[in-house]
C-alpha cells in the first residue's frame, strides 16, 4: 500500500509550493501595476494643482483641497511600497524553497516569481533613493 504513497505525497507538496509561489508571485505584481497607477495620479494632480493655482477664478480653498487630495496619493504611495517591500521578501522566501525542491527551479512560475521580484527591486531602489 506504502509505494505509491512518497509520490502523492512529494506531488502535492510540489503542486501547494507552486500554487504559492504563484500567489505571492501575484501580489507583487499587482502592486507593481497598483503603484504604476498610483505614479500616474500623482502626476496628473500635481498638474491639476498648478492648473488651480494658475486660474485666477480658483480661490485658496480650491488649491489647498487639491493640495490635499495629493497627500492622500502619496500616502497611499508609501502604504503600497511599505507592502511591496513585505510581499517582496515572502516572495523571494518561497524562491528559496522552490530552488531548493528537485524539479522546481526550472518551472515558468519560478522564472516567473524571479522577474516580479527584479522589477520589485527596482522600483524599491528608485524609492529607497
Amino acid at each position: 500500500w506504502g509505494g505509491g504513497s512518497d509520490t502523492n505525497d512529494a506531488t502535492t507538496i510540489m503542486a501547494a509550493v507552486i500554487r504559492d509561489l504563484k500567489i505571492k508571485t501575484g501580489s507583487v505584481t499587482r502592486l507593481i501595476k497598483d503603484l504604476a497607477m498610483t505614479e500616474k495620479e500623482i502626476s496628473r494632480q500635481q498638474k491639476r494643482i498648478q492648473e488651480y493655482k494658475e486660474d485666477h477664478e480658483r480661490d485658496e480653498h480650491d488649491v489647498k483641497k487639491q493640495v490635499e487630495v495629493l497627500a492622500e496619493y502619496v500616502a497611499g504611495r508609501t502604504d503600497e511600497m511599505h507592502r511591496l517591500e513585505q510581499f517582496d521578501i515572502e516572495l523571494g522566501g518561497c524562491i528559496e524553497d522552490c530552488e531548493g525542491e528537485g524539479g522546481l527551479d526550472q518551472t515558468e512560475e519560478l522564472a516567473a516569481a524571479r522577474e516580479a521580484r527584479s522589477k520589485a527591486a527596482e522600483l524599491l531602489v528608485e524609492y529607497n533613493g
